[in-house]
């Protein structure tokens, strides 16, 4: 039997600050109970596939937009305009369709699909460090995405 919930980081741990989500995620994952734990760099079918059975899923991941300033948490729906690194994949099945796509086909999805993207410097630069930017507001960001978890619990 699964647990009642999922927390799935989205990222590469070598591209600066798109790793924010793998980071974010683990210290959620410390902070929420009954909840299993996913780290993945990709997106699509296989974080599709991860969310089947659970009561609720929860995805963390980068965002670039210019609309908010770095550093800002923003909870993604579908047919909002904004799109995390991945949930908007420019290569591939991305992972609104894949859900539109198990939707269609009945999958046991999650009653809730909560989507978190974080606002970042720069994503595409190549190494394990975020900017200062990105990690002088991780436990910002992991507040925020704890406290609004908590809130939607009661």
């Amino acid at each position: 039997m699964a647990a009642k919930g999922i927390l799935i980081g989205l990222g590469n741990p070598i591209m600066s600050d798109d790793g924010v989500g793998l980071v974010v995620c683990r210290r959620v994952h410390e902070r929420v109970a009954n909840c299993d734990l996913d780290l993945a760099c990709g997106a699509g079918l296989h974080v599709m596939d991860s969310i089947l059975g659970y009561r609720r899923a929860v995805i963390i991941d980068s965002m670039i937009t210019g609309r908010f300033p770095v550093g800002s948490v923003v909870r993604v729906d579908p047919g909002s305009g904004l799109e995390t690194r991945r949930a908007g994949h420019s290569h591939g099945l991305g992972f609104f369709e894949a859900i539109d796509i198990a939707r269609g086909c009945d999958a046991p999805l999650p009653e809730e699909i909560l989507v978190y993207g974080i606002e970042v410097e720069d994503p595409f630069a190549i190494g394990e460090n975020m900017s200062e930017s990105i990690m002088g507001k991780i436990d910002e960001i992991v507040d925020f995405i704890v406290s609004d978890l908590k809130g939607r619990e009661g």
